[in-house]
């Protein structure tokens, strides 16, 4: 299994522990595909996460939550979400899939969740890791580093997300983290972690603003799910049920109640 590794020191706990080829859809033909590519989910499980039963609306899991916000990095220029609307968004799309705020009701938190986003670019971060890339599901990945084997031949015998990994981390991608820890543990100097959900996108020819709500949708069903391997989502598809930020409107609520935003992480003084 992949190494879960934080991106962030664990002393934040004590500091702010609180919170291509055209296709026809629907009878309509469509020239253009993939016009913004697949994005990357990829989940890495810790032995008590597996030991966890996935929540379900109907069997929901209860939650403190925190959000850092921006804290992968920005671009001078680019054009960012409002992050108490974005906020909102990853908590209603956590609600669909079972995971509800402890805050909503008299139930006690079992997780305590920790999400951040931002702008990652190649040479100063592993975008392989953080894509999910791992040597062993690479069938031509090389044996020996350095030395050009057999393996070059197999190459186009890849997997189509082998494939997406290894070309979008060639560029900057946009990228969040959700991690879960649990909540007893969570402000301790061992907390327990349970599982680390990391989407990726690349950001070329997008905003932070566009491409982040697009991604948290997209990602929705397979967040804090076990996967043997990254799991590639049409990004295209997952806009057509977006709405643009700043024109946020609520279609429907889980249980008649609209789902609480994450608590954004304290102002420094």
């Amino acid at each position: 299994m992949r190494p879960l590794r934080p991106a962030w020191p664990l002393l934040l706990f004590a500091l702010a522990f609180g919170a291509a080829a055209p296709v026809a859809r629907s009878g309509k033909f469509v020239l253009f595909k993939n016009i913004w590519g697949d994005v990357i989910v990829s989940t890495d499980t810790t032995a008590a996460g597996k030991a966890l039963t996935p929540p379900t609306p109907q069997q929901p899991a209860y939650y403190r939550g925190m959000s850092l916000g921006r804290r992968l990095g920005s671009i001078a220029g680019d054009e960012e979400p409002d992050v108490h609307e974005l906020n909102r968004m990853v908590a209603a799309v956590l609600a669909k899939q079972g995971y509800l705020d402890a805050r909503t009701g008299s139930h006690e938190p079992t997780l305590f969740l920790i999400l951040q986003w931002g702008y990652l670019k190649p040479g100063s971060d592993d975008l392989l890791w953080f894509l999910g890339y791992d040597p062993a599901q690479d069938i031509g990945a090389p044996v020996m580093e350095g030395i050009i084997g057999p393996e070059v031949f197999r190459r186009g015998m890849r997997s189509r997300a082998i494939e997406t990994i290894l070309d979008d981390a060639q560029d900057a991608i946009y990228g969040i983290i959700v991690t879960a820890f649990e909540f007893k543990s969570a402000n301790t100097s061992q907390p327990v972690a349970y599982w680390q959900t990391r989407i990726g996108l690349s950001a070329n020819g997008k905003s932070m603003a566009a491409a982040l709500p697009v991604m948290v949708v997209a990602a929705g069903p397979v967040i804090g799910r076990p996967s043997d391997q990254p799991v590639l989502v049409d990004a295209d598809s997952s806009r057509e049920g977006i709405v643009k930020l700043g024109e946020l409107k609520v279609l429907e609520y889980l249980n008649g109640s609209p789902p609480p935003p994450l608590e954004s992480e304290p102002a420094k003084k």
